[in-house]
């Protein structure tokens, strides 16, 4: 029997209009395109951890002041997508366009050049935040953490000398990650519309993505187009699609129903948006260095750090999700987690062989993955989980 829409239920309130990402929000995202190619530039140069180290502390900022970016344009809804709120945005675009120019030398001559543009986009973000509801009513809020202690941290940082520059912005990362969780319970009243943060985060992970694509694409193509390279780059190919949909197929939906059902958004907003997604993020542009190497000597036995970071990348990538479901359900799914751990345990055989074999295994676990998820949803099974003991949804200001 059909049911037609006019007669499937009775007349009622029209819903609210759900709240959709920006024109001006997507050219802002231009500019996080150069950053993300920007942090994987320093990344693959990098002959150390402490080389990892710096380009973590360097991304950090940029992540958080694109996350202060997504909650402004969530906070301020269509009144964002006025004349003012479009120069507001290119205001931000502006300053982090600064600091990610400034990016490949700001542990040398840019670091002011990279700590000016921050405190900058730190005080837009507080002076406007501050007039929306969302965080107006707050005496004590993120915005002003980020401004009051972490600018001056950077600012200094960019004065100083290397090794202290170092210390002082590794601190200051520190606080922005931390920022919303030492202010605890202060935040649990916030409310956040839950249509709009799911696609701006989502729109992240597609310009990271992006990233793996270039990555692959550009040496393949400086490779030339033989067979062999062709080969190679359809494992790549393989990986980036695994990739995308471990986030999209089940990832991003759970996400977003966490967010329009906790009691407590912040606390969504916080662990899975905020931290997962940096998280994410991170492997992704591990991912994207290591192809990078893949696509120019796929047989070589990678010693050098970018050839060395597919499967911790990997290993991040799903150790994220198992940190976003404990968080949201109180509990890990075994599928993942056992792709995490066996990622891991490429790791530690990535320096003994060819670069190809370490992606081709991870992308066999990738495979298995969500393979097994699809059956397990599919076939109407329960998905099989690791319970913690007492569920972290009712712990919402810790």
């Amino acid at each position: 029997m059909t049911v037609s829409p006019a007669t499937a239920a009775p007349a009622g309130p029209t819903a609210p209009e759900e709240q959709r990402v920006t024109w001006a929000e997507l050219f802002f995202d231009l500019v996080w395109v150069f950053v993300i190619t920007q942090i994987a530039g320093v990344l693959a140069h990098a002959h150390s951890a402490e080389g990892a180290l710096k380009a973590l502390v360097l991304f950090v900022p940029l992540w958080m002041g694109w996350v202060g970016a997504a909650l402004l344009g969530n906070a301020a809804g269509p009144h964002l997508d006025g004349a003012h709120g479009r120069l507001l945005i290119f205001a931000l675009a502006a300053c982090g366009l600064g600091m990610s120019v400034a990016v490949p030398r700001a542990f040398g001559d840019d670091g002011v050049v990279f700590g000016s543009c921050y405190v900058l986009m730190r005080l837009i973000l507080w002076q406007r935040m501050r007039r929306w509801p969302t965080f107006g009513g707050l005496r004590v809020e993120p915005f002003a953490v980020s401004l009051l202690v972490n600018g001056p941290l950077v600012l200094i940082g960019g004065l100083a000398a290397e090794e202290t520059r170092l210390t002082l912005w590794g601190l200051a990362a520190v606080v922005e990650i931390l920022g919303t969780a030492i202010l605890g319970r202060r935040l649990d009243q916030v409310r956040f519309e839950t249509s709009h943060l799911p696609e701006r985060f989502g729109l992240f992970v597609i310009l990271a993505l992006g990233e793996t694509v270039v990555a692959a694409g550009a040496n393949a193509s400086q490779a030339g187009a033989d067979t062999p390279t062709l080969l190679t780059l359809g494992l790549a190919f393989s990986l980036i699609l695994l990739l995308w949909w471990t986030y999209f197929h089940y990832g991003a939906p759970a996400a977003r129903h966490s967010l329009s059902s906790d009691p407590v958004q912040a606390r969504v907003v916080r662990d899975v948006f905020s931290y997962a997604h940096l998280v994410y993020a991170i492997g992704i542009i591990c991912m994207a260095v290591s192809l990078k190497v893949l696509l120019r000597a796929p047989l070589q036995v990678p010693h050098e750090l970018a050839g060395l970071l597919a499967a911790p990348g990997a290993a991040l990538y799903l150790g994220g999700f198992c940190y976003a479901r404990r968080r949201m359900f109180g509990a890990v799914a075994v599928p993942r987690f056992t792709g995490a751990v066996l990622c891991v345990a490429l790791s530690l055989l990535a320096p003994h062989v060819p670069l190809l074999v370490t992606v081709g295994a991870v992308v066999l676990v990738l495979g298995a993955v969500n393979g097994v998820e699809a059956w397990i949803v599919e076939t109407g099974r329960p998905l099989p989980l690791v319970r913690l003991p007492k569920p972290l949804r009712s712990r919402a200001g810790d």
